[in-house]
């Protein structure tokens, strides 16, 4: 990854100087977001510009650079420091549609997101099965040539698998209800034939939208949620509802003084290996500035339930979310674990030695869960009383740590 400058966008107003930084005057926002209709009417309109009129949107892509624009317009509403970070990856895509069939029957398969395909010819072979689940073996050869992982929620989903992730053969997802397809052919050696053909294009452009709110002081509270998709769906609750909750942060925010610096950065390729966490983090060191850095709170999918799960370590982070909780009267079960803060997008800042929580939801199981990762995962499915809940979680949440 080449490194890029960060270009700074700012918006009219008077330039005032604090802590050797550059401020501008604000407009006051609090008509933007300031009430729960007012957030609804947000979130609905910027769901229906992301997710329905632009839809997918993974890295490297015409329609990730729309969504983007669009991301930083709106920062650009309340931040006076808003800008790209930019930078080169190796991005990957499907040159065609893929194809499953087990003894003439088509089955739903979707390719692992970031490895070889197949051949453009595809390959066949016999199913049997394996310590991971199920693996194609070659017909001629004998040799395992594709590996088949079962939804553990429903219809067929993708993940990242990537070339350098050890994984030797293709691989591809089925859903959970062909499963006993797999088990028929594993028992009556049912022929299967699978096509999806993969290429890598060098030289894409990654690029992460990053806002800036200066405080009294240089210490920092960096937001981060993940702007990109899967190549295959619209990402409404994975990540899109989380992205305009963090825009949402950064208008209330705007209403304020705070000692704190305020950073939110809406990340790319998050999906595809972390390559824009990774890269602004690198902006960070080689800026001498990952240091100022005092909390990291990463965003990821908070639309799939009301009840926020929150990974730290950090038991002041957990003490300050339940007494929100407790003292705002939020109608939810917060669910804690102690696993580290510092996981996927906000791991790139470990140096930083910040305090961390990454905050994903539970609770709406049935209806959110089987959307992950798929095409269905459009704008109608979010739930919006939890972008609501967790707007007032986090935003009280920001208050509060700011005092630290």
């Amino acid at each position: 990854m080449k490194r890029r400058d960060f270009v700074g966008l700012t918006s009219a107003g008077m330039v005032l100087t604090l802590a050797g930084f550059p401020v501008f005057a604000q407009q006051d926002q609090s008509g933007l977001v300031g009430t729960p209709k007012q957030r609804q009417e947000y979130t609905l309109n910027l769901l229906r510009k992301l997710c329905t009129e632009i839809g997918p949107r993974p890295s490297g892509s015409k329609s990730f650079a729309k969504g983007a624009k669009i991301i930083k317009q709106e920062m650009k509403r309340s931040l006076p420091y808003v800008g790209y970070d930019t930078y080169d990856f190796e991005k990957w895509e499907l040159i065609r549609d893929p194809e499953f069939l087990i003894g003439g029957q088509r089955i739903e398969a979707v390719p692992a997101y970031g490895e070889e395909g197949t051949s453009i010819v595809g390959m066949k072979g016999f199913i049997q099965k394996s310590n991971s689940g199920f693996i194609i073996v070659d017909e001629l050869s004998g040799k395992p040539a594709a590996s088949i992982t079962i939804s553990p929620y429903g219809k067929a989903i993708t993940h990242y698998q990537g070339r350098t992730s050890g994984n030797t053969i293709p691989s591809f997802s089925i859903g959970k209800q062909d499963k006993p397809l797999l088990e028929s052919a594993v028992k009556n050696r049912t022929q299967a034939w699978v096509k999806f053909p993969t290429r890598f294009i060098p030289g894409a452009k990654g690029c992460n939208i990053v806002g800036k709110l200066p405080g009294k002081r240089k210490d920092e509270i960096l937001f981060l949620a993940h702007a990109d998709t899967v190549y295959n769906s619209p990402g409404a609750n994975d990540n899109t509802a989380s992205v305009i909750l963090m825009m949402m942060l950064a208008h209330s925010a705007a209403t304020s003084n705070y000692n704190h610096t305020l950073t939110f950065v809406a990340t790319d390729n998050e999906e595809f290996g972390y390559f824009g966490a990774n890269h602004y983090a690198e902006k960070c060191i080689a800026d001498d500035t990952m240091q100022n850095i005092r909390f990291v709170i990463n965003l990821d999918s908070l639309t799939y339930g009301n009840n926020l799960w929150i990974s730290s370590k950090q038991e002041q982070i957990k003490d300050i979310l339940k007494k929100i909780h407790k003292d705002l009267n939020i109608d939810s079960a917060p669910i804690f674990d102690s696993s580290d803060g510092f996981v996927m997008d906000s791991e790139p800042f470990r140096p930083s030695g910040a305090q961390a929580l990454h905050a994903n939801s539970r609770g709406y199981d049935e209806k959110t869960l089987p959307v992950y990762h798929r095409p269905d995962d459009t704008a109608d499915t979010v739930p919006l009383d939890s972008v609501e809940n967790s707007f007032l979680v986090f935003d009280e949440f920001l208050r509060r740590i700011d005092k630290i």
